[in-house]
Formats: structure tokens, C-alpha cells, sequence
């Protein structure tokens, strides 16, 4: 029998819920949500929200209460961290020192989700994603409210990422409130961004803002992998509203020549089902179906349900109280049927000798539970000098790479400067960038020597494009040593 997985997601215009049986979808449904009750991924009227998905389970009888559950990625942050590699026991630690120094935001205010990755012998390559608290909390809150019980979670750019069976390809998946876009290559979404978006603002006046954003990812992942970039026969998936609007592709793409078409569905569907406005839905679904044969479906796959909220195993001492309650009542009963005539006096002499045996047994144990514990205890201490020292020397070296291009990025301008590739050779930095005119070129040129960082900065290359359109331009940057 096949499995069966219901999902549901939540955003700022509707709840929907998807049952999948195995690889086809079963059923399916959405119900509309008044303006105001879920604002930027956050519910903010959990009552109102936990009513209506009541409502919902129960128009369309819906009988499972376990579900999957998706939630918004705006606000969200995923990294691809690279940690030497480390004993699987002390990894934990490490993944979260590390987030506390690239995240730039307290931890106190995120729950942290990770997943190791394939990666080079003597390196760990490790995915993360940051959510906010508030929003995970309100929305767990509101699926209990409504008598759920989440028990897998993802975010909604990773649950995009899963639908894809295409090993390299951008997807933009475009709702009323907001809208995502995912840049796909290995397999791994190495580049995410996700936006909330006026409700009532018509689609012509939404195509700019995403427009944008699709080349600044494009531009961002290029500038990291000169080797191997986003290449213009790299297609674009469009699903949401943009699968419905064909007409504002050419829109999307401006001067691009780049194949797009609808993300198609890697499940089986029913006809009149509309798979591109559940596309987050059916990524849910499949967090617990492995890939098809030939499939490229994400590598990234992890549970990012906090572990506050992950029922724990009930001890293994727990499980067996009742069965040992029950038969220490029976010897008792037992022994007393066969010893009623012994003399109380014997009696007492045996318990007396029992209990000290037993003392004598637990002490006996606890003595070499205390000195194994001590012998793990040193163990560990030494793998986490050899890490401590291993992690403090690689930091050093990125704490620097990292300013420099904050630096780098402070002084690009929107629409005048836009940044092609970063290449840092230890003294010298080359910035290859795209600008509107001579001027923006000098403006940036200067910025760059305003913030002191640099002992000299060099407009090194700077001729017009192909089109005309603007001026492209390299920089060399000398580094202070």
C-alpha cells in the first residue's frame, strides 16, 4: 500500500493542503485568507488562522492529523558552510560557532537547521538554514490550536528545490503575497531569495522588483563559480501566477536569452489539477518518498522542525516499569505462597542480605561507569583542543576575505553598479562590475578609497558593452598588509 503524506502550507493569501498516496496526488484544496491574519510568512492571528484550517480539514474530511508542514522562506538564511573535518561528536558545536560568526544575527532569535553534504576528503561541507522564532512558533502553535500535529517541517525554497529534475536551473515560484527564486546547480539550491509583495499590486508592476532579484542572484552565484556559472541554456521553471501568465515571461527575461517554460510536476496528477499553484505542496509531499530512478532531485533534505518541538523516545526504563511492576508483584505473591511458614526472623535476614548484595552490585557498576565516563570525557577534551586550534586558524584568514567584500558590496548602488566577479589573490583584489555610465564607475572607484581598507585602488579596465547600454569595468584593489 502505497504511502500516504498530507501537507499543508500556510502564507498571507491562502492555506493550502495536499494528500499524497505514494508518487500521485489524491487530493487537494486551498482556502482564501483575509488580509492582515498572516503578514510576511508570520501568522499573526493564530485563533482566526487555527479556525480556518479547522474549517478546512473538515469541508473536505480530511481524517489525518500528522501532517508536513511548509513554512514561508522570507526572513530566512542558508549557508554553505566548509569545516574541516571534524568526529561526528563535536560537529554540532561546531556548525553552531560557525553560524554565530557568518550569520551576523543573534542566535537567541533563529532555530538552526542543518544537513552534511558529499564533500572533499579532509573537509566538511555542510548546508544551514536560519528561521526566525517567531514565525515557526506561531505556526506550530496555530496547527496545535487546530488539532495537528506537525511532525516533519521545510522551508519553502527547499521544498521548491525537491520538484526539480533538472541537476542545474533557476525556479521562480510567484504567489499573491510574495515570491521565491532558487538557483540550482548540483544538485544543491546554492543561491535563495524569497520577498514578500504588495497583495493588490497588479503583475506588471511586480515584474520589475523580480526581475531584479532573478539577475542579482544570477550575477551573485556567477561572481563565486567562474568555472562552471549559470549559463544562458540554463532554463528558467516559472510556477505560481507566472505559469498562468505567459504573456510576462518576456518581461521576466528582458535581454536575456534564456529557455523557460512551466516547472513541470514530478508526481502523478489528476486532470484538472492545478500542480503549479501546489508546487510547494507536492515538495512536502516527496520529503519522505526517495528519488526515481534518473531523478535529480535535491541533495538537501532535512527535518527543520525545531528539537523543542520533537516528541522525545520514551526511556527504555519507562517502557518497562508497568512489565517489571507487575512481575515483581507475582515473585512477591509467589514466594510468599511458598515461604508462609518460614519464621519472620528468616525472613528479615534474607532481605537484609539481599539489599546489601544489591548495594554492593550498584556500587561496583557506578565505580566503572565513573571511569569510562572519565576516560570519554579526556578524549573529547583533547578533539576539542585539536578543533579549537583548527577552527581559530581558518577563521583568520576568512574574518579577512569576508570585510573585504562587505567593503566590496557597501559601495555598489542599485541600478548604477552591479557587481560580475570577485578574484582575491592574497594582495590584490580584482572586481570585474557593470555600471551605467563613466561616472557611476568613478563614484565607486572613489568610495572604495574613502573607506581606507585599500592602500590603492586602480581602475584597471573600463570599456563600453556589447549593447551599449553601460560601461564594464575592472578594479584593482591593493590590500593593506
Amino acid at each position: 500500500m502505497a504511502k500516504e503524506a498530507t501537507t499543508i502550507y500556510i502564507d498571507g493569501s491562502a492555506i493550502s493542503v495536499l494528500v499524497a498516496r505514494g508518487r500521485k496526488v489524491g487530493q487537494w484544496a486551498t482556502m482564501p485568507l483575509e488580509p492582515g491574519l498572516v503578514k510576511d510568512g508570520v501568522i499573526l492571528n493564530k485563533d482566526a488562522v487555527a479556525s480556518k484550517v479547522k474549517e478546512l480539514w473538515q469541508n473536505q474530511r480530511i481524517g489525518a492529523r500528522k501532517v508536513i508542514a511548509g513554512i514561508s522562506g522570507i526572513n530566512c538564511l542558508y549557508r554553505l558552510l566548509t569545516l574541516p573535518e571534524l568526529p561526528k561528536e563535536i560537529l554540532p558545536e561546531a556548525v553552531k560557532r560557525e553560524a554565530g560568526r557568518v550569520l551576523g544575527v543573534p542566535l537567541e532569535q533563529l532555530y538552526l537547521s542543518w544537513q552534511t553534504l558529499p564533500s572533499p576528503r579532509g573537509e566538511t561541507l555542510v548546508y544551514l538554514t536560519a528561521s526566525p522564532k517567531n514565525s515557526i512558533d506561531a505556526l506550530i502553535s496555530t496547527l496545535r490550536k487546530a488539532g495537528l500535529n506537525p511532525y516533519l517541517m521545510d522551508l519553502k525554497p527547499l521544498a521548491l528545490a525537491r520538484t526539480i529534475t533538472e541537476p542545474r536551473a533557476i525556479v521562480i515560484d510567484l504567489q499573491p503575497t510574495s515570491f521565491d527564486i532558487i538557483v540550482m546547480a548540483e544538485g544543491i539550491p546554492q543561491v535563495v531569495r524569497s520577498l514578500p509583495l504588495a497583495q493588490e499590486a497588479p503583475l506588471e508592476k511586480k515584474m520589475p522588483l523580480i526581475r531584479e532579484e532573478l539577475n542579482r542572484a544570477i550575477t551573485f552565484y556567477n561572481s563565486s563559480h567562474k568555472d562552471k556559472p549559470i549559463e544562458a541554456a540554463v532554463p528558467l521553471l516559472v510556477c505560481g501566477e507566472l505559469a498562468e501568465q505567459q504573456d510576462a515571461w518576456k518581461l521576466l527575461l528582458g535581454k536575456q536569452e534564456r529557455p523557460i517554460q512551466v516547472l513541470p510536476s514530478p508526481m502523478e496528477i489528476a486532470e484538472g489539477f492545478p500542480a503549479s499553484q501546489y508546487m510547494t505542496s507536492i515538495g512536502l509531499a516527496l520529503k519522505e518518498l526517495t528519488p526515481e530512478k534518473g531523478a535529480a532531485y535535491s541533495l538537501v533534505n532535512f527535518n527543520t522542525l525545531p528539537e523543542t518541538y520533537i516528541p522525545k523516545p520514551r526511556p527504555i526504563s519507562e517502557v518497562l516499569l508497568i512489565p517489571v511492576i507487575i512481575g515483581g508483584i507475582a515473585l512477591v505473591t509467589l514466594g510468599a505462597f511458598f515461604n508462609i511458614a518460614t519464621s519472620h526472623h528468616t525472613t528479615a535476614l534474607r532481605s537484609e542480605l539481599a539489599s546489601i548484595n544489591q548495594m554492593v552490585i550498584s556500587q561496583h557498576v557506578q565505580s566503572k561507569d565513573v571511569i569510562a565516563l572519565n576516560k570519554e570525557v579526556s578524549s573529547l577534551e583533547k578533539i576539542a583542543a585539536i578543533f579549537t586550534n583548527t577552527l581559530d586558524e581558518f577563521g583568520v584568514v576568512r574574518d579577512e576575505v569576508n570585510d573585504d567584500l562587505a567593503e566590496i558590496n557597501e559601495g555598489l548602488r542599485i541600478g548604477e553598479v552591479d557587481l560580475v566577479s570577485v578574484d582575491d589573490d592574497t594582495e590584490t583584489i580584482t572586481v570585474e562590475c557593470l555600471a551605467a555610465d563613466e561616472d557611476a564607475v568613478f563614484s565607486y572607484a572613489e568610495d572604495l578609497r574613502a573607506s581606507g581598507r585599500f592602500v590603492l585602488v586602480v581602475i584597471s579596465k573600463m570599456e563600453r558593452t556589447e549593447d551599449q547600454s553601460g560601461v564594464k569595468f575592472e578594479l584593482t584593489l591593493t590590500k593593506i598588509t
